[in-house]
């Protein structure tokens, strides 16, 4: 699933995924991935998480996913912030990789495949 108030960027990666046979879902926000998490007939295998959205940021979104969802499928935070400090509240609200936006996706990509292996 890939959780992003910026349709161009839910559709950039999307393209991607799709392109390496991964099945894709998207969220444009945090209370929008939980509800659309809490719904699903469908397991999520993994979580691409922007920290910036409204009504829900990413850090409180994935503490939710963890905590009252119990969920423990993969989420890689993609964010613009490069700060040390946005990385590790990432990881304290149960982040398990962090990558930023870059407009080469090659390193979100690698990510996602050591997260999930390749798609069968």
């Amino acid at each position: 699933m890939v959780v992003d108030d910026q349709a161009f960027i839910r559709q950039v990666i999307g393209t991607e995924l799709k392109k390496l046979g991964y099945e894709v879902s998207f969220a444009v926000d945090g209370l929008d991935c939980l509800t659309k998490i809490k719904s699903s007939t469908e397991k999520i295998d993994l979580i691409i998480m922007d920290v910036m959205m409204p009504n829900l940021d990413g850090y409180e979104a994935c503490r939710r996913v963890r905590q009252e969802l119990n969920e423990t499928m993969p989420i890689i935070f993609l964010s613009a912030n490069s700060l040390k400090t946005s990385i590790i509240k990432a990881v304290q609200s149960g982040g398990n990789d962090y990558v930023v936006k870059d407009p080469d996706p090659t390193k979100l990509l690698q990510k996602i495949q050591q997260h999930l292996g390749s798609p069968s």
